[in-house]
């Protein structure tokens, strides 16, 4: 009788609203491999009706997320690692600017530098991008925003000073007529799309340096 109360226990725990459908599996291992890195729940906001289960899942807390990420390594070992650590191991500050510095490492050509958090300006260094594309004189900033959408809109208060960190950095941006290339959040629910970006950057300062 115990053995058997034991196995109803574990099969209705799996059916349990806390626990990965084989639905938001398959969608996690999808933009895993898509992305190059495992999405947070803050990009499943972005896909529409086939994330709402894994944005509940985040919102349930770090357990329930960390759920996800065990099914998911023990189905798919093979599945990039989570975190913040890049393929080169350095460590990011987020783990969507994991997702773009991969990315643009692996499209990388010859002469081309990819800096992380240097000064905009060395002659005013309070504030820093979050990358710099660099090949000769030429250069690209890069903010990646990872606190909302490009729509804007935040949920917590934590997210809100976020966002007023990032629009200060834009201040000075505009003070100094430099135009950045600002990465949403959102761009990351579409990964083929946001390659493209990716190597749209890669192919401008390489002919923008080529030129300098």
């Amino acid at each position: 009788m115990a053995t058997l109360l034991t196995k109803f226990r574990a099969l209705r725990s799996t059916f349990s609203p806390f626990y990965p459908t084989e639905h938001d599996l398959q969608v996690y291992k999808r933009l895993t491999e898509e992305l190059g890195a495992p999405p947070n729940a803050h990009i499943c906001r972005f896909l529409g009706a086939e994330g709402q289960h894994l944005v509940f899942l985040g919102d349930s807390g770090t357990r329930e997320w960390a759920r996800v990420q065990r099914l998911a390594a023990q189905r798919w070992p093979g599945l990039p690692h989570p975190g913040l650590v890049a393929r080169d191991g350095k460590t990011m500050d987020s783990l969507p600017e994991r997702i773009v510095y991969d990315m643009l490492q692996g499209l990388l050509r010859r002469h081309m530098k990819l800096d992380v958090h240097q000064p905009i300006l060395r002659q005013a260094g309070d504030y820093r991008a979050d990358m710099t594309l660099r090949k000769g004189k030429a250069s690209l900033f890069i903010e990646v925003v990872g606190c909302c959408g490009s729509d804007r809109i935040t949920r917590n208060q934590k997210e809100q000073e976020w966002l007023q960190r990032f629009d200060k950095r834009m201040a000075f941006y505009r003070a100094h007529a430099i135009a950045p290339v600002c990465i949403w959040l959102d761009q990351f629910a579409q990964p083929g799309t946001l390659r493209k970006l990716c190597i749209n950057l890669v192919d401008t300062i390489a002919l923008e340096g080529a030129r300098s």
